[in-house]
């Protein structure tokens, strides 16, 4: 429940809000400044803090709008950028509209439209309006382009072959007047691939990322074999060379590992191996070990193993 207003704090609020505004009325009231401004025109109470525009401010800003940002014309006026934009709006100084549509432009656009020879672009053109426009339009006026299965001619898939590596599928779609997804879909049945795949890693690239690792910048080695970093972060992970375990695995710790993966936990055997957890459970997943593991119970300060 809202707090009342006492006698005291009423004669404070007719005494300074004229002079001093809401902000420092609330100071010495226990109400906020938006309820003391509400308080204030209920009793029929003015303020004088608002600054009037003098024409000369006017002049300035209708001088400048279009030159300079509302943070600059608010620090030249010594106003708040929100005062500047709502008296540019009462200037109407804002952006202007773009022309409404026509009956003439409307009968085109339901002409031109459901045909997928032109392109949105086009047809933007065509109406001197841009694209998004013409389409937000369309929908507005429930006008459908044709979603058959698009028929793709030799000049599409010459268009899209040369433009692959430079455009994106939205792009091509945008040029093509036809969805996204369509074109993602022709790519899949087509085979064809954005970039080429890599061969496999060989064993002599394998040898010199063992060799290299973590000794000169992952960049240089993937510059010398002509690799991606991500590639080559990606294969010396899968090597067990990751950044914390360099060192390579034993056959004794991976005996140990054999014979104790399903006794102990993680902890247990990273502790053990002197290894990290994240180094412990990829051996494991890369040794092919399945976790079948025997129930783990509590007994003190020791783990038990439950047949």
């Amino acid at each position: 429940m809202p707090k009342r207003w006492t006698d005291d704090e009423i004669k404070i609020l007719k005494k300074f809000y004229s002079k001093k505004g809401a902000n420092y009325v609330a100071k010495f009231v226990e109400h906020s400044p938006d309820t003391v401004m509400f308080k204030a025109a209920q009793l029929g109470l003015r303020t004088n803090k608002f600054r009037k525009w003098e024409k000369w401010e006017d002049n300035y800003l209708e001088r400048h709008h279009s030159d300079r940002s509302y943070e600059s014309l608010a620090k030249t006026l010594k106003r708040t950028k929100k005062s500047v934009l709502h008296r540019a709006c009462q200037l109407k100084l804002t952006n202007k509209r773009s022309a409404y549509w026509n009956l003439e432009d409307l009968e085109r656009l339901k002409e031109l439209y459901p045909n997928r020879n032109y392109t949105l672009k086009e047809i933007g053109a065509m109406l001197n309006r841009s694209a998004v426009s013409v389409m937000i339009k369309a929908r507005r006026m429930k006008i459908n382009r044709d979603d058959h299965i698009y028929r793709w001619s030799k000049r599409d898939h010459n268009y899209l072959l040369k433009n692959m590596g430079e455009k994106t599928n939205r792009e091509i779609a945008e040029h093509l007047g036809i969805k996204t997804y369509k074109v993602n879909q022709y790519i899949i049945r087509q085979g064809l691939t954005r970039y080429k795949k890599k061969p496999e890693w060989t064993d002599e690239e394998r040898e010199f990322l063992k060799s290299n690792y973590k000794k000169i910048p992952i960049k240089e080695i993937a510059d010398h074999l002509n690799r991606t970093v991500v590639s080559v972060k990606n294969t010396a992970s899968r090597m067990g060379l990751s950044s914390k375990d360099s060192k390579s695995w034993s056959s004794e710790e991976e005996k140990y590992l054999k014979s104790n993966y399903s006794k102990f936990d993680i902890n247990q055997l990273s502790d053990a191996l002197k290894r990290s957890n994240s180094s412990v459970a990829g051996k494991i997943r890369r040794m092919g070990l399945s976790k079948r593991r025997t129930s783990v119970s509590k007994s003190g300060n020791k783990l038990k193993i439950q047949s």
